[in-house]
């Protein structure tokens, strides 16, 4: 009986186990692991970012196909005419033949864009959106369609340029090609050029201007900044006159308007003697904006996380690089096109936190954005708006009734003793609350008592005198928005 017994309850145990099937808890640990495992592979395959790369990989493969087509007829095609000068050709179709539908970046005066409809966008006989005939290679036709871009609006267009020589440029979307865009011989750190001379439209958005990869807790998505600080075109070279007497460019002396073009450019002298409120128009006038306070602080966040950028190979390890700012010279410094040249002008050779050049998360290298002149920016709240209200001032720990340079972190004094409002720290400052001058980030120029003085714009990152105070995290409180100095001036984004 007992046997019998014993038999029947294992038999019932194991019926019940195979009966029993997965618990609550299981199931949960099992979602969880899924969850996990689906949400690296997004992270890994990333597929906004694949379906760009696809994007740019057609690019580039167009460029290069049109940019052989354009050297053969070069020199197979006696007499043929490449387009009009001072004129920038777009594939995305338009009914307006200066694509006056379109929403593109305006242009410097004497310059235009041009467009034809979507029935002749890929003719191949000078109708189309190239206004080349490649009917007439003696040899056949290099091409049987002209390319148009995979999105091909006013979002994501190829331009051509011609002026007694040819450039073929597109602005590229994915991390990925970035690097092809700085190792294609083209001025544009950004687009993927070929060319016959790849100076034309030298001074031109997309040229000289880098992408910065945006942050939500600014507000910004990915955007695009002059990659030096703005210069004065004319006759299309930059200007180094009228003078300052600091080696910057004097607004109050010429206005850079009417056959005067504001540009991103290594050369030439930074626009200096500029209101904040003339710098918003000048950037509005390509359509673009003045640099915002959360687009400065999407940069600085960015590349002081950047390895290269400190001294000691990692954040927080040494200095964080804070440009030309110890008056020697005492003169602001023009750039160069090589950003191998970081200490170009300063009398300084690697290692020194004289360096000028900072390089992002995504290889784009951005100059002076510490140091050489002061920058206005607009006090934007999540990138939205200009605030033109008087700034509540944050007061200093040494509570001198006077202007006082103080430090972000309170490791040494004299720091910030409290922050407003107006001035908060997440929004102005370096990530690490222990970092302050001796890590290159820059201290904050403000009352010392705290009291408010009729100051109502931003000032970042320094100029060529501010020693210890600049950095990219630099910041002045000091100043109007119609203030003009020859230490003081400005970049655009877009």
């Amino acid at each position: 009986m007992l046997g019998k017994i014993f038999r029947f309850s294992g038999r019932q145990n194991r019926d019940s186990c195979a009966r029993r099937g997965f618990t609550l808890v299981e199931l949960l640990i099992v979602i969880g692991i899924l969850a996990i495992l689906s949400t690296a592979t997004v992270v890994v395959l990333n597929p906004a970012e694949l379906l760009a790369q696809g994007r740019d990989s057609t690019r580039l493969s167009d460029i290069q196909a049109l940019g052989k087509a354009l050297s053969f007829l070069e020199i197979d095609c006696f007499g043929c005419t490449f387009g009009s000068p001072n004129t920038i050709y777009i594939s995305a179709p338009d009914n307006s033949p200066t694509c006056d539908n379109l929403d593109l970046p305006d242009l410097p005066g004497g310059w235009s864009y041009a467009c034809v409809p979507a029935a002749n966008i890929r003719k191949i006989d000078s109708t189309g959106w190239v206004p080349v005939d490649f009917t007439r290679f003696s040899f056949g036709f290099p091409l049987s369609s002209l390319p148009v871009d995979p999105v091909n609006d006013a979002s994501h267009y190829y331009q051509y340029i011609a002026g007694g020589s040819w450039k073929l440029q597109v602005v590229l979307e994915s991390q990925k090609y970035l690097s092809a865009a700085n190792s294609d011989g083209g001025v544009s750190p950004v687009a993927y050029e070929a060319a016959s001379d790849f100076d034309l439209a030298g001074y031109i958005f997309p040229s000289h201007w880098v992408k910065v990869p945006g942050n939500s807790a600014f507000g910004t998505s990915d955007f695009f900044v002059m990659k030096y600080e703005a210069k004065c075109i004319g006759n299309n070279a930059p200007l180094t006159a009228p003078d300052t007497g600091y080696h910057t460019y004097s607004n109050s002396g010429q206005a850079c308007t009417g056959a005067r073009y504001i540009a991103s450019a290594p050369t030439g002298y930074p626009i200096a003697n500029i209101s904040h409120n003339t710098a918003k128009t000048y950037c509005e006038s390509l359509g673009a904006h003045l640099l915002t306070n959360d687009e400065w602080m999407t940069i600085a966040r960015n590349a002081e996380q950047v390895n290269s950028n400190w001294s000691g190979s990692s954040p927080g390890s040494g200095y964080l690089f804070s440009g030309h700012n110890d008056n020697t010279p005492a003169l602001a410094l023009e750039a160069s096109s090589s950003d191998t040249d970081g200490y170009l002008g300063t009398g300084n050779a690697s290692p020194s936190n004289q360096r000028r050049t900072l390089t992002l998360s995504n290889g784009s290298v951005i100059w002076d954005l510490a140091g050489n002149v002061w920058d206005h920016v607009q006090r934007s709240t999540m990138n939205q708006g200009d605030a033109v209200d008087e700034i509540d001032l944050p007061p200093c720990s040494n509570g001198t009734d006077n202007w006082t340079w103080c430090q972000y972190s309170n490791q040494t004094t004299p720091y910030i003793s409290s922050w407003t409002d107006d001035v908060v720290r997440s929004k102005v400052g370096p990530s690490n609350d222990n970092w302050y001058s001796s890590q290159g980030v820059g201290q904050v120029y403000t009352w010392g008592t705290g009291v408010d003085k009729a100051t109502t714009v931003f000032l970042r990152g320094g100029y060529r005198g501010t020693t210890s105070g600049a950095g990219a995290f630099a910041l002045a409180l000091d100043s109007t928005a119609g203030r003009a100095s020859g230490s003081i001036g400005f970049r655009c984004a877009r």
